[in-house]
């Protein structure tokens, strides 16, 4: 075989390795461990200091294929420490960020340089594109941002793309994963081809003999259990509340009542819900299930003198490097790294929400709406087959290549002769190229929350409120609300067990 069919190759990995270099940091680090400081500020409280250090970190990562994840996290501090126009800013670069991917043709030159680059590497090599959750949350932080601005016009905007967003994603969803199948199929085809070139051992393996490794099949199993069947087509019920409280803001108990349909749905148990159902349908005449006959109406009406609660409680699932090992033709047991969810306890049972109403004394406790483990983990495995799949293609691509490198050397033309050099070169060259983009693709938005609660209540007496965490004594926060409020939102953030942050939403 021509030894230049050997530099070739060796100058093709050297590009590669320098052109990764220097598009993103996360094609060679864990992602995960490069954020985690700025998590870690986070989640202590010191959310001015980490919302300056996302900021910063978001700017300067402006045109690479992480930009989109410092932005979200960014977004979410900056809301967080009350830089509001700050939050804005950033979700405004999430959501074009995201429209240049939709608008992105399936197969186009720059596609095609990224999955070529994505074969070579490893996924880090694509633009983190985030979750389809991520799509429709960022909407809800940009109509939280306008809504502690006093502007419910423009929240009411961001109330109805955030609905947009939740329709396109079960589509977009199917969409990926057919390309992802068909992307996966195509390099398997030129994996089998070289592989013929170089003695034709089959290389293809399916997902139901890969998922029988004990690692993977650990990760699959647990993202399994941890999900809701039925919140399905990756829907998430805090959407769907948040949804229905802003059609009760806009006195429209029709489309308020369809919302809260689809939440009895995904939440038959949940006995809030059960009465925001009840209470709403009799509001405007509608039928009431059979099994909700003798669930009584709250006494007040759900859209003037009222107070709602939303407790954002804890850390998101975030993703960590997991490798298994699999036996590949060629090479024997190679390690291959995978991302895979570590999940997080709740910080939180509920908030108590003490108030005088009608001259009585009154607590109410906070209920879960939204378990963000189980959407996350539905998505995560729904999409682990083709992961899975598509990294054990991406590691045989790279070890075909590698090993094309050094058959070459061991078989050059008898005219230039032996060159012993350049096959501990090439050697040296596969190796160092192997391990260093074995990295697992751990990108995510880490500043969401493990769980949203909800509740509400009547305009107090006073308009004093007092509100503690479940079983606690020395955390109770006081809220005074004005006379003239007619809805208020109450927000909670939960950043650990002692530290929470409240931001106050009066709406006349």
């Amino acid at each position: 075989m021509d030894p230049r069919f050997y530099k070739q190759h060796v100058c093709v990995l050297l590009l590669i390795f320098i052109s990764t270099l220097t598009a993103g940091c996360s094609s060679i680090f864990d992602a995960r461990k490069q954020k985690q400081p700025y998590i870690n500020t986070y989640y202590s409280g010191n959310v001015a200091l980490a919302a300056k250090d996302f900021t910063k970190k978001s700017e300067a990562r402006s045109g690479t294929g992480d930009e989109l994840m410092w932005s979200l996290e960014a977004g979410t501090a900056n809301y967080t420490a009350g830089e509001y126009q700050t939050s804005i800013r950033e979700f405004e670069q999430c959501e074009a960020l995201i429209q240049g991917f939709d608008r992105r043709a399936v197969i186009n030159a720059r596609a095609a340089g990224s999955e070529i680059g994505s074969a070579l590497t490893n996924p880090n090599a694509l633009p983190f594109q985030g979750m389809y959750l991520d799509r429709v949350m960022l909407n809800v932080y940009k109509a939280l941002n306008y809504f502690v601005l006093n502007n419910p016009a423009d929240a009411q905007v961001e109330l109805r793309r955030m609905r947009e967003a939740q329709k396109q994603v079960v589509k977009k969803f199917a969409d990926e994963i057919r390309n992802s199948q068909k992307e996966i199929e195509a390099q398997v085809q030129k994996n089998q081809q070289q592989s013929r070139s170089l003695g034709n051992q089959n290389t293809h393996i399916a997902f139901s003999t890969l998922v029988k490794n004990p690692a993977v099949n650990e990760a699959y199993t647990s993202s399994a259990n941890k999900a809701n069947k039925l919140y399905g087509n990756l829907s998430n019920p805090f959407v769907s509340y948040f949804s229905a409280l802003g059609y009760l803001i806009e006195n429209n108990y029709g489309e308020a009542l369809v919302d809260v349909r689809n939440l009895y749905r995904m939440n038959p148990d949940n006995q809030l819900i059960q009465r925001d159902y009840v209470s709403i349908a009799k509001r405007i005449g509608s039928e009431i299930p059979i099994q909700l006959a003798n669930i009584e109406p709250y006494a007040y009406p759900l859209n003037s003198k009222i107070v709602y609660f939303i407790l954002f409680n804890g850390s998101a699932p975030a993703l960590k490097q997991e490798k298994f090992q699999i036996i590949l033709p060629y090479v024997g047991y190679t390690g291959i790294a995978f991302p895979r969810y570590e999940y997080f306890p709740v910080l939180l049972p509920g908030l108590d929400i003490d108030y005088t109403y009608n001259k009585q004394q009154q607590t109410l406790r906070t209920e879960q709406v939204a378990d963000f483990d189980a959407i996350m983990s539905q998505e995560y495995h729904d999409k682990l087959p083709s992961m899975i799949t598509r990294l054990v293609v991406s590691t045989l691509t790279k070890e075909l290549a590698s090993y094309a490198i050094v058959h070459a050397t061991k078989h050059s033309d008898s005219n230039y002769g032996r060159n012993n050099n350049a096959e501990i070169l090439a050697y040296i060259l596969t190796g160092i190229y192997k391990f260093t983009f074995n990295t697992a693709d751990t990108r995510g938005w880490e500043t969401l929350p493990k769980e949203v609660q909800v509740a509400h209540v009547p305009m107090p007496d006073d308009g004093v409120l007092k509100i503690s965490p479940t079983g606690s004594t020395g955390l109770v926060k006081e809220i005074a609300l004005k006379q003239d409020t007619n809805i208020a939102i109450v927000y909670i953030r939960a950043l650990s067990a002692n530290k929470l942050i409240y931001k106050l939403i009066e709406l006349q």
